[in-house]
């Protein structure tokens, strides 16, 4: 008897752009062993895993839809890049002993890095050389990635403040 079971984690989404995106996963289980697995049910530390567990799955038998699993995206995410997710399955063979296999999906975020700068002037107008002019500067950050280390300079203005550590996004 050789029991084996082999897990499938696919991702549903190419990509994703924005903290609060849901990725979906299709898991897929096989048992590519000779001998009928019981209790086959499939787990994962980050996202959350709906359905099952099997009863059982017969040898040769591949199940794609008993199993989903759904992770909402966060900045960190969006920030890093990409988004790793790893799955697991455990079964127990005829004689009770676990038989498991792991999968992960990686699905890359699409970042967008933007800022605008709009300065305004805080006086309506002025009337003598002498006179001190003060600027508003507000920066936004108008991408999907947390910016960093953000300063503002002027040729011609005295810029206080900053820089900044990071800048979210919005």
């Amino acid at each position: 008897n050789t029991p084996s079971i082999v897990l499938t984690k696919t991702a549903d989404q190419a990509n994703y752009d924005s903290a609060g995106d849901v990725h979906t996963y299709t898991l897929t289980v096989t048992n590519n062993g000779n001998v009928t697995l019981s209790n086959v049910t499939v787990t994962d530390p980050t996202a959350t895993v709906t359905g099952g567990p099997l009863a059982s799955l017969a040898p040769g038998a591949t199940d794609s839809t008993t199993f989903s699993a759904s992770y909402t995206v966060t900045q960190g995410d969006v920030d890093a890049g990409n988004f790793t997710n790893t799955a697991s399955v455990d079964a127990e063979d005829p004689d009770g002993d676990p038989v498991t296999d792991t999968d992960d999906a990686t699905v890359p975020a699409s970042q967008t890095a933007a800022i605008t700068l709009v300065k305004t002037a805080v006086q309506a107008n002025y009337d003598a050389a002498g006179d001190v002019l003060t600027y508003t500067l507000t920066v936004t950050n108008n991408g999907n990635v947390t910016l960093s280390n953000v300063s503002v300079t002027d040729p011609t203005a005295v810029v206080t403040g900053g820089p900044l550590a990071t800048l979210a996004p919005g």
